[in-house]
């Protein structure tokens, strides 16, 4: 998958990685990361290009209302424009669901 997305952190400020953009040149890619797939997402801690984010379950409280984490995000994706207004048990599940994908064959030494 060669999708770059803007999903919310890059605000000019003390979050100033502009992505995609100082490869594009392009002003419409600021923020703009590529999607990385969710295979063995569970062991692949930190999270997000600059590992703000220890945990899934930080990443799921981030993707539920990015706003509240960074609210003047430059350029945010509208599909992240409203709350997603998970409640405690969907991200439990949502979790566990994240957790499924993780082949621990893969994992074992």
């Amino acid at each position: 998958m060669n999708e770059f997305r803007n999903i919310g952190l890059f605000n000019g400020k003390e979050l100033n990685d502009s992505g995609r953009s100082a490869i594009s040149g392009n002003i419409e890619d600021i923020g703009k990361f590529k999607i990385a797939a969710l295979r063995n997402v569970a062991v692949t801690a930190p999270y997000m290009h600059n590992g703000m984010f220890k945990t899934l379950r930080e990443v799921i409280d981030f993707y539920n209302d990015p706003g509240k984490v960074v609210p003047n995000a430059i350029n945010r994706d509208s599909i992240l424009a409203k709350p997603l207004g998970l409640t405690d048990q969907d991200k439990t599940d949502l979790e566990a669901f994240l957790n499924s994908l993780t082949d621990n064959r893969f994992t074992k030494k």
